[in-house]
């Protein structure tokens, strides 16, 4: 990734699953702020979260399909410092209709710059 590009979500992926939607989908945004409550930088080119809808069903940002796929405007950027925040969207996209009453992002493990291991991963709801 080049410097210019460190701090826009690479959401090339997004585009082939857009392609085979049906004429008809369904598509949620949530606008969300997440904010780094650790002492190490969490750095959102390495750690990856899926939102979830209702029934557990994850919307991949990395491998989207028609079947559910996201975009998320803080994936990709720059590091989150201990104690900052930053607002960002997630775009759910899927033929099959889904809800989002209670929103959540799945969490592979959590990785400061560089990829290093901060902690694991997990569910977080939005309050």
């Amino acid at each position: 990734m080049k410097k210019s590009e460190a701090n826009k979500p690479d959401n090339s992926g997004i585009d082939e699953a857009y392609k085979e939607l049906n004429h008809h989908y369904y598509q949620v945004k949530v606008n969300y702020i997440v904010k780094n409550s650790s002492k190490k930088a969490v750095n959102p080119q390495y750690t990856i979260w899926m939102p979830e809808d209702d029934n557990g069903q994850e919307f991949s940002t990395e491998t989207p399909s028609p079947d559910g796929g996201a975009v998320d405007t803080i994936i990709g950027t720059e590091a989150i410092n201990p104690g900052n925040s930053r607002s960002g969207s997630v775009t759910m996209l899927s033929n099959h209709k889904f809800t989002v009453k209670h929103f959540k992002f799945s969490i592979e493990e959590v990785l400061g710059n560089e990829g290093n291991h901060i902690a694991k991963g997990g569910v977080a709801e939005l309050k």
